[in-house]
């Protein structure tokens, strides 16, 4: 009996250890680390593509976080992510649409985040083109790609000439321009949440950036004018008044 249960021990030790060894192989050190994209969109989901539009902001530059995660062992030293522009799927300019930033692994880093500054005053193709850029990760003495490999960047800035549906002539605003709506953004906000968080993203969820969700009917200037009038309008209006055309002066009814 006794030796029948040390040959059974001696069995089942075998597979145990037959099994470990199968399913869970050590990392083997010496191999160069991998690399991949994993960018989530506003849905959480992983994704391979974005698109920037200028539309009214103000600011010359625009930053993408592409965050970028480490398959393999942290090293006690920051290690670089080659990144080259895909030729065939590319026509932005390198300097003129956009400039790569912090395209390293930081020492003892599992993840980090490269910055793809987007240029807008450089070139005048994006007043009426979209621009793309298709970045792919290539291996380097560093490291290698691994898994999502490849990420799309597109931009524009087509400026909206058109007076936008809801920005009404009947209303307290300035004499509709690009450059009016610009002023009218920037005040909106800077000034929109200080006054009122909770109704800042009411409108934000309901009209969009920019309120381009917003129509004529059920606009801002319809549903928020009181809000707007007190809170935006009637500062913007102090400020600009002796050098933008005002359709009518903003005032709380």
């Amino acid at each position: 009996m006794k030796i029948k249960n040390i040959l059974l021990l001696t069995v089942l030790a075998a597979l145990v250890y037959a099994c470990t060894e199968d399913d869970y192989k050590l990392y083997d050190t010496k191999q160069k680390d991998s690399v991949f994209f994993e960018y989530r969109n506003t849905s959480n989901v992983v994704d391979s593509t974005v698109l920037f539009v200028f539309n009214y902001d103000i600011a010359n530059e625009h930053v993408i976080e592409l965050p970028v995660t480490l398959m393999g062992m942290p090293a006690d030293h920051e290690r670089t992510i080659a990144l080259v522009a895909v030729k065939d799927s590319t026509d932005m300019v390198e300097g003129t649409n956009y400039v790569i930033e912090n395209a390293v692994m930081p020492a003892n880093a599992v993840q980090t985040n490269v910055r793809v500054r987007l240029l807008r005053n450089k070139d005048e193709r994006l007043l009426s083109d979209t621009l793309h850029l298709q970045l792919e990760i290539a291996e380097n003495d560093d490291l290698r790609p691994a898994g999502l490999k490849t990420f799309r960047i597109s931009y524009s800035d087509v400026r909206p000439k058109n007076r936008p549906s809801w920005w009404t002539t009947y209303s307290p605003m300035p004499v509709y321009s690009f450059e009016a709506a610009q002023v009218f953004f920037k005040y909106f906000y800077e000034l929109a949440p200080v006054a009122n968080k909770d109704v800042y993203d009411e409108m934000i969820a309901r009209y969009g950036d920019y309120f381009v969700k917003a129509t004529n009917m059920q606009g801002p200037l319809a549903m928020y004018d009181t809000f707007l009038i007190r809170y935006v309008l009637m500062k913007m209006y102090n400020d600009t008044k002796d050098r933008m055309e005002w359709q009518d002066v903003p005032t709380v009814r």
